[in-house]
Protein backbone atom coordinates (compact mmCIF):
# COMPACT_ATOMS: atom_id res chain seq x y z
CA UNK A 1 0.00 0.00 0.00
CA UNK A 2 2.83 2.35 0.72
CA UNK A 3 4.36 1.52 -2.70
CA UNK A 4 0.96 2.24 -4.20
CA UNK A 5 0.73 5.47 -2.26
CA UNK A 6 3.74 6.87 -3.27
CA UNK A 7 3.13 6.24 -7.19
CA UNK A 8 -0.02 7.73 -6.60
CA UNK A 9 1.57 10.78 -5.21
CA UNK A 10 4.18 10.92 -8.19
CA UNK A 11 1.62 11.37 -10.41
CA UNK A 12 -0.23 13.72 -8.14
CA UNK A 13 3.29 16.20 -8.74
CA UNK A 14 3.64 15.14 -11.94
CA UNK A 15 0.26 15.90 -13.06
CA UNK A 16 0.31 19.25 -11.25
CA UNK A 17 3.45 20.34 -13.01
CA UNK A 18 2.72 20.05 -16.42
CA UNK A 19 -1.09 21.15 -15.64
CA UNK A 20 0.24 24.96 -16.75
CA UNK A 21 1.84 23.80 -20.04
CA UNK A 22 -1.17 23.94 -22.60
CA UNK A 23 1.45 23.47 -25.62
CA UNK A 24 2.76 19.71 -24.44
CA UNK A 25 5.17 18.44 -26.79
CA UNK A 26 6.46 14.35 -26.38
CA UNK A 27 10.12 14.35 -25.87
CA UNK A 28 13.21 11.48 -26.17
CA UNK A 29 12.77 11.28 -22.11
CA UNK A 30 8.90 11.19 -22.59
CA UNK A 31 8.03 10.14 -25.92
CA UNK A 32 4.49 9.94 -25.27
CA UNK A 33 1.25 11.45 -27.14
CA UNK A 34 -0.02 12.16 -23.73
CA UNK A 35 1.68 14.67 -20.77
CA UNK A 36 0.61 11.84 -18.11
CA UNK A 37 -0.10 8.03 -17.76
CA UNK A 38 -4.11 8.08 -17.58
CA UNK A 39 -6.00 5.64 -16.02
CA UNK A 40 -8.30 3.58 -18.27
CA UNK A 41 -8.72 0.24 -19.50
CA UNK A 42 -8.24 -2.37 -22.14
CA UNK A 43 -9.94 -4.83 -24.24
CA UNK A 44 -8.36 -7.81 -25.23
CA UNK A 45 -9.14 -9.66 -28.74
CA UNK A 46 -9.84 -12.86 -26.78
CA UNK A 47 -12.82 -10.57 -25.55
CA UNK A 48 -11.06 -10.37 -22.07
CA UNK A 49 -13.35 -7.31 -19.56
CA UNK A 50 -11.29 -4.03 -19.75
CA UNK A 51 -8.84 -3.97 -17.38
CA UNK A 52 -8.28 -0.83 -15.36
CA UNK A 53 -4.72 0.20 -15.04
CA UNK A 54 -3.11 3.60 -16.01
CA UNK A 55 -1.49 4.40 -20.03
CA UNK A 56 -0.22 6.16 -22.56
CA UNK A 57 1.06 5.69 -26.18
CA UNK A 58 4.42 5.60 -27.52
CA UNK A 59 5.19 8.02 -30.52
CA UNK A 60 7.54 6.15 -31.37
CA UNK A 61 5.85 3.02 -32.29
CA UNK A 62 2.29 3.55 -31.38
CA UNK A 63 2.42 0.96 -28.37
CA UNK A 64 0.29 1.09 -25.56
CA UNK A 65 2.22 1.73 -22.31
CA UNK A 66 1.23 0.76 -19.07
CA UNK A 67 2.24 0.64 -15.31
CA UNK A 68 2.69 -2.00 -12.95
CA UNK A 69 4.02 -1.89 -9.64
CA UNK A 70 5.68 1.22 -10.25
CA UNK A 71 7.49 0.17 -13.43
CA UNK A 72 6.42 1.35 -17.02
CA UNK A 73 5.51 -1.62 -19.02
CA UNK A 74 4.90 -2.40 -22.29
CA UNK A 75 1.65 -4.58 -23.59
CA UNK A 76 1.66 -7.24 -25.78
CA UNK A 77 0.00 -5.95 -28.99
CA UNK A 78 -0.94 -9.16 -30.16
CA UNK A 79 -3.40 -9.38 -27.44
CA UNK A 80 -5.08 -5.33 -27.35
CA UNK A 81 -7.97 -4.69 -29.17
CA UNK A 82 -9.06 -1.52 -27.74
CA UNK A 83 -8.14 0.59 -25.08
CA UNK A 84 -9.90 3.44 -23.33
CA UNK A 85 -7.38 6.05 -21.88
CA UNK A 86 -8.91 9.17 -19.61
CA UNK A 87 -12.07 10.38 -21.97
CA UNK A 88 -10.51 9.03 -25.04
CA UNK A 89 -10.57 5.58 -27.47
CA UNK A 90 -7.62 4.17 -28.93
CA UNK A 91 -7.91 1.08 -31.29
CA UNK A 92 -4.98 -1.15 -32.25
CA UNK A 93 -4.18 -1.06 -36.32
CA UNK A 94 -1.69 -3.58 -37.16
CA UNK A 95 0.11 -3.04 -33.60
CA UNK A 96 -0.17 0.86 -32.84
CA UNK A 97 -3.12 2.67 -31.37
CA UNK A 98 -4.92 5.08 -33.18
CA UNK A 99 -7.10 7.62 -31.81
CA UNK A 100 -11.01 7.83 -32.55
CA UNK A 101 -12.11 11.14 -33.37
CA UNK A 102 -15.59 10.45 -34.44
CA UNK A 103 -18.01 7.14 -35.03
CA UNK A 104 -21.05 6.25 -36.82
CA UNK A 105 -21.69 2.70 -36.34
CA UNK A 106 -18.87 0.49 -37.48
CA UNK A 107 -17.47 3.79 -39.17
CA UNK A 108 -14.36 5.79 -37.44
CA UNK A 109 -12.32 8.45 -38.03
CA UNK A 110 -8.99 7.59 -36.54
CA UNK A 111 -6.00 9.74 -36.19
CA UNK A 112 -2.53 8.70 -35.41
CA UNK A 113 0.30 10.47 -34.70
CA UNK A 114 4.10 9.59 -35.10
CA UNK A 115 7.50 11.40 -35.37
CA UNK A 116 8.30 13.73 -38.43
CA UNK A 117 10.98 12.63 -39.60
CA UNK A 118 11.54 15.38 -42.12
CA UNK A 119 11.69 17.80 -39.26
CA UNK A 120 13.69 15.56 -36.78
CA UNK A 121 16.11 15.28 -39.52
CA UNK A 122 17.03 18.98 -39.10
CA UNK A 123 18.46 18.13 -35.58
CA UNK A 124 20.65 15.41 -34.20
CA UNK A 125 19.34 12.94 -32.13
CA UNK A 126 22.67 12.08 -30.52
CA UNK A 127 24.19 9.19 -29.76
CA UNK A 128 26.77 10.47 -32.80
CA UNK A 129 24.05 9.59 -34.81
CA UNK A 130 22.48 12.18 -37.97
CA UNK A 131 18.49 11.77 -37.65
CA UNK A 132 18.58 12.26 -41.41
CA UNK A 133 19.83 8.30 -41.32
CA UNK A 134 17.49 7.28 -38.79
CA UNK A 135 14.01 5.48 -39.44
CA UNK A 136 11.78 4.63 -36.55
CA UNK A 137 13.05 0.97 -36.20
CA UNK A 138 16.82 2.53 -35.47
CA UNK A 139 15.48 5.03 -32.55
CA UNK A 140 13.23 2.33 -30.89
CA UNK A 141 16.83 0.62 -31.51
CA UNK A 142 19.03 3.30 -29.38
CA UNK A 143 16.14 3.88 -26.66
CA UNK A 144 15.92 7.24 -27.66
CA UNK A 145 13.21 7.26 -25.72
CA UNK A 146 14.75 7.38 -22.60
CA UNK A 147 12.22 4.40 -21.54
CA UNK A 148 12.75 1.11 -21.87
CA UNK A 149 11.26 -1.82 -20.76
CA UNK A 150 10.33 -2.38 -16.52
CA UNK A 151 11.86 1.34 -15.98
CA UNK A 152 10.78 3.11 -12.79
CA UNK A 153 8.20 5.86 -13.23
CA UNK A 154 9.50 8.43 -10.60
CA UNK A 155 13.00 8.06 -12.79
CA UNK A 156 10.75 8.82 -16.22
CA UNK A 157 9.20 11.66 -14.50
CA UNK A 158 11.70 13.49 -12.78
CA UNK A 159 13.39 13.36 -16.50
CA UNK A 160 10.63 14.22 -18.52
CA UNK A 161 11.47 17.56 -19.60
CA UNK A 162 14.90 17.07 -20.32
CA UNK A 163 15.13 15.50 -23.83
CA UNK A 164 14.51 16.78 -26.99
CA UNK A 165 11.20 17.78 -28.57
CA UNK A 166 9.60 15.13 -31.13
CA UNK A 167 7.97 16.59 -33.82
CA UNK A 168 5.07 14.93 -34.44
CA UNK A 169 2.97 14.28 -38.03
CA UNK A 170 -0.71 14.02 -37.51
CA UNK A 171 -2.35 11.56 -39.98
CA UNK A 172 -6.06 10.44 -40.35
CA UNK A 173 -7.58 7.79 -42.19
CA UNK A 174 -11.38 6.12 -41.96
CA UNK A 175 -12.15 2.70 -40.91
CA UNK A 176 -14.86 1.60 -42.84
CA UNK A 177 -15.95 -1.75 -40.69
CA UNK A 178 -13.29 -4.17 -41.71
CA UNK A 179 -11.68 -1.40 -44.41
CA UNK A 180 -8.93 0.95 -44.09
CA UNK A 181 -8.52 3.53 -46.53
CA UNK A 182 -6.64 7.89 -46.08
CA UNK A 183 -8.61 10.83 -45.14
CA UNK A 184 -8.03 11.97 -48.28
CA UNK A 185 -10.55 13.51 -51.43
CA UNK A 186 -8.71 10.81 -53.59
CA UNK A 187 -9.08 7.99 -51.58
CA UNK A 188 -12.78 8.43 -51.07
CA UNK A 189 -13.78 9.30 -54.93
CA UNK A 190 -11.60 5.96 -55.29
CA UNK A 191 -14.13 4.21 -53.27
CA UNK A 192 -16.40 0.92 -54.83
CA UNK A 193 -19.63 2.63 -55.71
CA UNK A 194 -19.23 6.21 -54.84
CA UNK A 195 -21.67 8.51 -57.06
CA UNK A 196 -18.53 10.56 -57.70
CA UNK A 197 -20.36 13.84 -58.69
CA UNK A 198 -22.82 13.87 -55.89
CA UNK A 199 -19.82 13.38 -53.25
CA UNK A 200 -17.80 16.06 -55.04
CA UNK A 201 -20.95 18.72 -54.96
CA UNK A 202 -21.38 17.46 -50.97
CA UNK A 203 -17.65 18.21 -50.48
CA UNK A 204 -18.03 21.94 -52.17
CA UNK A 205 -21.44 22.43 -50.29
CA UNK A 206 -19.52 21.81 -47.11
CA UNK A 207 -16.44 23.36 -47.92
CA UNK A 208 -14.65 20.23 -46.51
CA UNK A 209 -11.11 20.60 -45.13
CA UNK A 210 -8.87 17.28 -45.48
CA UNK A 211 -6.37 18.23 -42.44
CA UNK A 212 -9.43 19.44 -40.08
CA UNK A 213 -11.42 16.49 -38.20
CA UNK A 214 -14.55 18.53 -38.12
CA UNK A 215 -15.15 18.25 -41.88
CA UNK A 216 -13.64 14.98 -41.77
CA UNK A 217 -16.07 13.75 -39.56
CA UNK A 218 -18.82 15.06 -41.82
CA UNK A 219 -17.49 12.92 -44.35
CA UNK A 220 -17.69 9.95 -42.01
CA UNK A 221 -21.30 10.76 -41.99
CA UNK A 222 -21.79 11.03 -45.44
CA UNK A 223 -19.94 7.30 -45.89
CA UNK A 224 -22.25 5.95 -43.48
CA UNK A 225 -25.01 7.24 -44.79
CA UNK A 226 -24.37 6.02 -48.27
CA UNK A 227 -22.95 2.53 -47.12
CA UNK A 228 -20.03 3.70 -48.68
Amino acid sequence: MKRISLLLFALALFVQATAQNYDYKPRETWPYLLEEFTSGGVHTSGGDNLNEGWYNVSVIDGKLHYIKDGRIMEADMRLIQYARIGRKMYVNRFGKMEEVVAEEGPYMLLRSAIIDMDEFAKADIGYGVSSATASTQNLTGMDISGISQNMELEAAIAGAKVGKVLPLKIQYGFMLGPRWIEASKSAVLALPGIDIPAAKAFFKQEKIKWSKPESLAKVLKYLSDNNL
